[in-house]
């Protein structure tokens, strides 16, 4: 079994501010589910890496959908320069929005063009004579 990396600890620094949000304690948010509140602490610490099945678990516990808990491991996975402040909560509006897409050929849609906008050509600033 590998390390917890870098988007472990993201989604448990999620996790604790959702937590915490809620007016919950560990230990509160352990017994409903079912893990021992040092358990959980190793899941906010981003020490124990976190199941699928124990996220949401955990989402549901929150009140939040697991999805916006995962929005911060992925900004971590994209390596981008550091973000505005406020991103933080525009990616997890995107999230939701995103999971609230029915038809399933407007999120690939959606997919396609997030791709085209972060590839390596579309980050590379225009030449000012194509302007």
């Amino acid at each position: 079994m590998r390390n917890p990396s870098t988007p472990d600890s993201a989604v448990g620094r999620e996790i604790r501010q959702y937590r915490r949000a809620a007016g919950l304690t560990q230990k509160q948010v352990a017994d409903i589910i079912g893990v021992t509140g040092a358990q959980f602490h190793r899941y906010e610490t981003g020490a124990t890496r976190i199941t699928a099945s124990r996220l949401i678990a955990i989402a549901n516990a929150l009140g939040v959908r697991a999805d916006t808990l995962l929005a911060a491991a992925s900004s971590v996975e994209m390596e981008q320069p550091a973000a505005p402040a406020n991103s933080s909560q525009e990616i997890v509006e995107l999230v939701q929005m995103f999971g609230s897409i029915v038809d399933p050929r407007h999120r690939s849609a959606l997919v396609a063009v997030a791709r085209m906008m972060t590839s390596p050509q579309a980050l590379r600033p225009v030449p000012e004579e194509s302007v």
